[in-house]
């Protein structure tokens, strides 16, 4: 009867699986880490066409959300604090505009999502011109794409794995 016990084990996984609260709530910080990263480089990017400065380096910088702070305290220089409300307000935009998709009925919502969509175009643009990459063109779109797709999805779906993993779990 061993083999029983197993096989009902293993019915019983299969069933289950991709139900295991603890991996969906890691999936989902991991998921809400790279979109924390990739908002920082669209920012970068976004506020280096507005200054209509030079290619960004692509790499983490975490003094992007401290610009909040410095902006409301009045630490920044004019250019700066142009280029800060721009590129901060650029992704807020973004982000009202997927709230504003998934939970407001009918015809607002439709242009909640043609806002997030013309967005996430924009913000392809200035990543595919604004990010630095050693590796051309082919780099630089694949850079633009999977940065947009980041920021299109990995926020709103980590969320969703977080609280459906604590709903699961209550």
């Amino acid at each position: 009867m061993p083999g029983g016990r197993l096989q009902g084990t293993m019915r019983n996984v299969a069933s289950n699986r991709g139900n295991v609260p603890l991996l969906k709530i890691l999936l989902g910080v991991l998921l809400l880490v790279f979109f924390l990263l990739a908002l920082m480089l669209q920012i970068q990017t976004s506020e280096a066409f507005i200054l209509n400065g030079a290619p960004v380096t692509l790499a983490a910088n975490w003094g992007v959300l401290l610009q909040p702070w410095q902006l409301f305290h009045g630490q920044l220089p004019l250019d700066m604090a142009k280029a800060v409300m721009w590129g901060w307000g650029i992704e807020l935009i973004y982000l009202v505009c997927v709230i504003g998709e998934v939970s407001v009925p009918g015809r607002l919502g439709s242009v909640f999502k043609t806002g997030a969509l013309v967005l996430i175009g924009f913000d392809f643009w200035t990543d595919l011109n604004y990010g630095s990459m050693a590796s051309g063109l082919g780099g630089q779109i694949a850079f633009a794409a999977v940065t947009s797709f980041i920021i299109a999805f990995f926020g709103v779906l980590g969320l969703n794995l977080i609280f459906g993993a604590v709903m699961d779990i209550t």
